[in-house]
């Protein structure tokens, strides 16, 4: 089988990498500004170059076939959106955080990959009336690329986590002649090869109370606003990465319901997810080790792609090119 060489920017800790990875890409060299999502990078790739730093300020950039880049667009989140006060704020967070896809499109010119991958929240599709979704894609088609997206349900390819996130796979256009690009048909849940993965799948092996791995520390009011629990048989709540609002690990009784944004918790057996059972239910493999406080490694396994949606994305391409 050949191998595609990949290059990965705003990667984070690796865990879209890991499953491009899984599906036979090599990486070359990737980058993020955050260094403890370097440590955990490099505890799961260490041979790959891996650039801490701003990528504003990285010049050159190798050749590949393949370039990643999961940038963040955190003001069109819907919990940021939920938090904007006021106009200034809004158009703050945006010119901060939000176009940072412009400078994919500068790696994207000087690398010339043949596909590219973007992974980005849901709200990303409607915020500003779809707008700022559009000027990406345009930007992406002025560069000589076909470009396809889908909002993709995480269970459907494996993963113990009712995560919902955005994609966009990018063909250049040379290739694209030859190769339209399909998104790969969902793998688990009813009527399919797989039946849906859930927490006892993912962590039933795991200590009940693994000490000094979660964060111990009183539940607040917001946080008792909705349903936080959910059973061994189920899939996680999105895992995030707010160590405050991960949810609660599925022993004991389940959590009932008040009144409008109230919910009670019950009996004894309540915890937060430990930040290594969070990186089990985002599918990185267990060696991962960043570097940092918990609160850290709360934040870059909960900031992580899951695993399972890299080789998902990537089998089709691997496919086509072994053809």
């Amino acid at each position: 089988m050949r191998k595609l060489t990949a290059i990965s920017l705003f990667s984070g800790c690796g865990g879209f990498d890991f499953g491009a990875a899984q599906a036979g890409i090599e990486f070359l060299w990737a980058n993020d500004i955050d260094p403890v999502a370097g440590s955990a990078y490099r505890s799961i790739f260490p041979d790959v170059d891996f650039h801490v730093g701003d990528v504003c300020d990285v010049r050159s950039f190798p050749k590949a076939d393949v370039l990643i880049g999961c940038y963040p667009c955190t003001g069109f989140s819907l919990g940021a959106r939920r938090r904007w006060k006021d106009r200034a704020e809004r158009d703050l967070t945006a010119i901060k955080g939000n176009f940072l896809y412009l400078e994919f499109l500068r790696v994207l010119a000087q690398s010339t990959p043949k596909y590219f991958f973007v992974e980005n929240v849901r709200g990303m599709i409607s915020a500003k009336q779809g707008w700022f979704f559009e000027q990406q894609l345009q930007g992406f088609r002025d560069s000589g690329y076909t470009v396809h997206h889908k909002l993709l349900y995480a269970p459907d390819y494996g993963l113990p986590q009712s995560r919902q996130r955005v994609f966009l796979v990018g063909i250049r256009n040379d290739i694209a002649r030859d190769f339209s690009y399909q998104f790969l048909t969902p793998t688990h849940g009813p009527g399919r090869a797989h039946p849906y993965q859930t927490l006892r799948d993912a962590i039933g092996d795991m200590p009940l109370w693994p000490t000094g791995e979660f964060l111990d520390q009183k539940f607040h009011g917001h946080y008792l606003t909705r349903n936080r629990k959910r059973g061994w048989d189920e899939q996680s709540f999105t895992i995030v990465a707010n160590a405050s609002h991960v949810p609660l690990h599925p022993q004991g009784s389940p959590m009932t319901f008040v009144e409008k944004d109230k919910w009670q918790l019950n009996g004894d057996a309540n915890r937060r997810l430990s930040w290594r059972e969070c990186a089990r239910l985002q599918g990185l493999p267990d060696r991962i080790a960043p570097s940092g406080s918990l609160l850290d490694c709360y934040r870059v396994v909960g900031n992580a792609v899951p695993p399972p949606f890299g080789k998902a994305l990537l089998t089709p391409v691997i496919r086509f090119e072994n053809t």
